[in-house]
């Protein structure tokens, strides 16, 4: 993603999002140097989807990921977050937050064996609670060699 797919991104979001992001957050997170992965899903050379992730060491955390919504529910979510996975998070743990209410969004990720862990309250500006969810593909040593 660049910024030349600020426009297409942002009215994106405005349809699918009824808190979506500010025109200026897209911007930071496509201008923010080192660790995030901005991605776009095309379909045919049009843009359909998008992807925002923070990486961190061992560790990933999806930001955003969303798809148009007159190409929802027709598996383009589920390929895209298929692809993310295996090419860019298969050696990290990935970690999100999704709306309590939102099922689709919620089992898709329990069929790439996210689990649930926890539960932020009123963490939207709806005062909807977030569920907190992680895919481990990392295991920690945390037990010290020396003994």
């Amino acid at each position: 993603m660049t910024l030349n797919d600020l426009d297409i991104i942002y009215e994106m979001e405005k349809r699918i999002f009824n808190d979506a992001w500010s025109k200026e957050s897209i911007k930071n997170e496509l201008i923010r140097a080192g660790h995030s992965l901005t991605l776009i899903c095309e379909l045919q050379g049009k843009t359909i989807g998008y992807f925002f992730a923070q990486l961190v060491e061992n560790e990933a955390h999806i930001l955003n990921i969303a798809i148009d919504t007159p190409y929802q529910h027709r598996g383009y979510g589920k390929q895209f977050l298929d692809q993310i996975i295996k090419i860019y998070l298969e050696n990290v743990n990935v970690f999100l937050e999704v709306k309590r209410s939102n099922f689709s969004a919620i089992n898709l990720y329990l069929s790439f064996g996210f689990e649930e862990i926890n539960i932020r309250s009123d963490y939207y500006s709806d005062g909807e609670d977030a569920l907190i969810m992680v895919k481990k593909n990392k295991e920690y040593d945390l037990v010290s060699s020396q003994r």
